[in-house]
């Protein structure tokens, strides 16, 4: 039995609600997955799921062209499969969606863990692993019999990091950075007093080199090249322009807002969205002509607060950086 598509995408939010996805989650899926499709095929009536599935390759074709990013190309392929499935079942399990059970460990130990957290001036992100890493320590050495932190050894640690290894070979910078700064903060605390845990600090050889900047012929070469005589051009101009002289990571320039500018001091101030750190950047005079060029001549009318927003309706700002790499990339 077939139904319209805004009726199927309905259904699979639902679905994703009973599987216990999150708001923020579910409003991820809705952005990045399933209101593109909508976008492109309108509202038709859906006879079968081959209709669906064959959108895949319409999105590899954009991923091939390179129109579209790999993980923009995730997004599109995992809300097609999922539209495809309910439509087939009316459901789905599939387990990657499911909530990972937490690890336990020790009631003291969940103590000393929230409160180093409460210590860790970085975004939700970066405290989500070192938690998690954490967390996976006090288990270990809890299966170990050591249930108090001042009874922690070389070999308790040194035998975690070879057991983590495992799970986790590409991760290890964070490894070594979690449980270096866990016992830092053990030791501040006066609930560990030895310093065997120096041997966290050895630094790690990276295994890959670090590239060189862009050369300033480069990057006037790049915005030369950007059209300024239509709204996507001033926009793509302010965005790459101001990527060029702020340094400032995509998703932050996506997360701009009208309210971030100082117009009269030359400055934008925003907090980082992978710091969660104020920070405060002077801008020159040609930086803010560019960025109000496209507000006032090419930005679409919006109620959206973001500077840059999206040229085909709805006039949304950019759901993360992906979308400001896309243009680089299509420069």
């Amino acid at each position: 039995m077939g139904m319209y598509l805004s009726e199927l995408i309905e259904q699979a939010n639902e679905c994703l609600k009973s599987i216990g996805l999150s708001s923020g989650s579910i409003d991820d899926y809705q952005c990045s997955a399933f209101r593109p499709l909508e976008r492109r095929l309108g509202n038709p009536y859906i006879a079968d799921a081959k209709t669906i599935i064959d959108e895949e390759t319409y999105f590899l074709n954009l991923f091939d062209d390179g129109i579209i990013s790999r993980q923009t190309l995730n997004w599109r392929i995992r809300g097609i499969r999922i539209l495809s499935e309910v439509f087939d079942t009316g459901c789905f399990q599939w387990k990657v969606f499911g909530k990972k059970e937490q690890i336990s460990i020790p009631k003291d130990y969940e103590i000393v863990l929230d409160q180093f957290i409460e210590t860790q001036k970085c975004g939700d992100k970066r405290k989500a692993i070192k938690q998690s890493i954490c967390r996976r320590f006090l288990h270990f050495i809890s299966e170990e019999g050591i249930l108090n932190v001042a009874s922690i050894l070389p070999h308790h640690v040194s035998a975690f990091i070879a057991h983590i290894s495992e799970d986790r070979p590409k991760s290890m910078d964070d490894v070594i950075t979690s449980l270096r700064g866990f016992f830092d903060y053990l030791c501040k605390s006066g609930m560990y007093d030895k310093r065997h845990w120096l041997l966290l600090s050895a630094p790690k050889c990276r295994d890959y080199r670090v590239r060189d900047c862009v050369k300033v012929d480069d990057v006037v070469s790049l915005l030369g090249c950007i059209p300024r005589d239509s709204p996507s051009g001033k926009r793509d101009f302010a965005a790459m322009s101001l990527a060029a002289v702020s340094g400032l990571r995509a998703g932050d320039i996506a997360a701009l807002e009208l309210g971030d500018v100082d117009w009269r001091r030359y400055e934008i101030r925003i907090v980082q969205g992978k710091t969660s750190e104020p920070l405060c950047l002077p801008v020159s005079k040609s930086m803010l002509d560019a960025l109000a060029d496209y507000i006032l001549n090419g930005r679409p009318e919006t109620a959206d607060r973001h500077i840059f927003v999206r040229h085909c309706a709805p006039y949304q700002g950019y759901h993360d950086g992906v979308s400001v790499a896309c243009i680089f990339r299509n420069t």
